[in-house]
C-alpha cells in the first residue's frame, strides 16, 4: 500500500508517499520511480506500487567515499588508492 504523510515545509503543505512494502513507487511529475515521493498537497499526480525493492543496504561515509573517489576501500576510516 502507498502510505501517504501530509506535512508542511517553508509555508507550504506537501504530501510524502511511499510503499509500506519497501518497494519503490512509479509516477509522479516527472514519471518515474521513487523511494519516497513529495509533491505540493495540491498537485495531480497517480503513483502505483512496483515489484522493484528498495536496496536499503546502508554503508559508511568512508565506503561511499571510497566509491565516488575510485579508491579501494579497506575496512577502516578512508580507502587506499587502486
Amino acid at each position: 500500500m502507498i502510505v501517504q504523510e501530509p506535512f508542511t515545509k517553508d509555508g507550504k503543505q506537501k504530501i510524502r508517499r511511499y510503499s509500506d512494502r519497501n518497494v519503490y513507487i512509479h509516477g509522479g511529475n516527472p514519471e518515474a520511480d521513487y523511494d519516497v515521493a513529495v509533491d505540493f498537497a495540491d498537485a495531480v499526480v497517480t503513483y502505483v506500487e512496483t515489484d522493484r525493492p528498495i536496496n536499503a543496504e546502508e554503508i559508511s561515509d568512508s565506503e561511499a567515499l571510497a566509491i565516488i573517489t575510485g579508491t579501494e576501500y579497506n575496512g577502516a576510516e578512508g580507502g587506499e588508492e587502486v
